[in-house]
């Protein structure tokens, strides 16, 4: 029954929306072009949320914060590892579905910019990695110790079921962001 309740909704909404998104292409909407019903749907819902990944924009830069530092030993610390191809792409997949409890695009967003989908109800906001400035001043190993043990005072929480590999991994992601 619901397949069929489906295919009546595909046959019946499938001219609909093909219209609209001719209208959209015509009046030179830049949701319109192939594939697009995605955007064009969206685009009536009136937000800017993209499967609950978050809100695009540039975030807060600089960013300020009185976050908790490492200990010093910790907080010295420089990535070991190189950013290879498999590095980021276990840092990518790491930090967009793969770590527990949540992902961390939920609240960073999917492109870094600290305007996840859970960034409107967290204070402070989650940390936006796009920001040149503010990532510059933040070392590795005080990023390792902060995904590793959390922070309080913030949404941030620990991550102490993730190998030190990757960590690392996930750092190496996110220095990506800035560049």
């Amino acid at each position: 029954m619901a397949m069929q309740n489906h295919l009546l909704n595909t046959r019946l909404l499938g001219p609909v929306l093909a219209a609209g998104i001719f209208a959209a292409a015509i009046a030179g909407d830049a949701f319109a072009g192939p594939g697009m019903y995605h955007g064009l749907r969206h685009r009536l819902h009136s937000h800017d949320l993209h499967h609950g990944e978050g809100f695009m924009g540039s975030g807060v830069c600089p960013q300020t914060r009185a976050t908790a530092q490492a200990p010093d030993d910790i907080r010295r610390l420089n990535n070991p590892l190189e950013p290879t191809p498999e590095n980021l792409t276990a840092g990518a997949a790491l930090f967009a579905t793969d770590v527990q409890p949540t992902a961390c695009k939920v609240c960073h967003g999917v492109t870094g910019n600290g305007l996840g989908m859970m960034a409107p109800g967290l204070n402070p906001p989650p940390r936006n990695f796009t920001c040149k400035e503010t990532m510059g001043e933040i070392p590795d190993g005080q990023l390792f110790w902060i995904i590793k043990n959390g922070s309080p005072g913030t949404g941030m929480p620990p991550y102490g079921g993730l190998s030190d590999l990757q960590v690392w991994q996930i750092i190496l992601h996110l220095r990506q962001f800035a560049q």
